[in-house]
């Protein structure tokens, strides 16, 4: 069992409608940002094993490059939950929206 959490700094519409349309792979209403990218970084260089957990992947990228900037979308393993605190007062540091996709709520 996993769960999946969005990250983005900002965009058009209510947090709902954008992290389903992340999950669709709709990025059209987010506003690229650094704050992501610095985001990113620190989430992969805390825990390298989340590469693979992390969307959008190398393949994604080779599709839509600017995506990077835009939005992280983390499916957590059940073991990996016990990093969700630090994950998302990273997610704060940076001033990002965050969204629970198991919760159908913003965190």
């Amino acid at each position: 069992m996993s769960s999946d959490f969005g990250f983005w700094k900002g965009g058009l519409g209510d947090a709902e409608r954008i992290f389903d349309g992340i999950a669709e792979g709709d990025t059209g209403d987010l506003v690229a940002s650094v704050d992501l990218l610095r985001f990113r970084e620190e989430l992969l260089a805390r825990w390298p094993d989340m590469r693979n957990e992390l969307e959008p992947s190398e393949y994604d990228l080779e599709e839509s490059p600017e995506d990077l900037s835009k939005y992280v979308l983390l499916t957590l393993s059940v073991r990996q939950l016990e990093h969700l605190p630090e994950v998302l007062k990273l997610a704060k540091k940076h001033g990002l929206v965050g969204y629970s996709g198991v919760a159908g709520r913003p965190i």
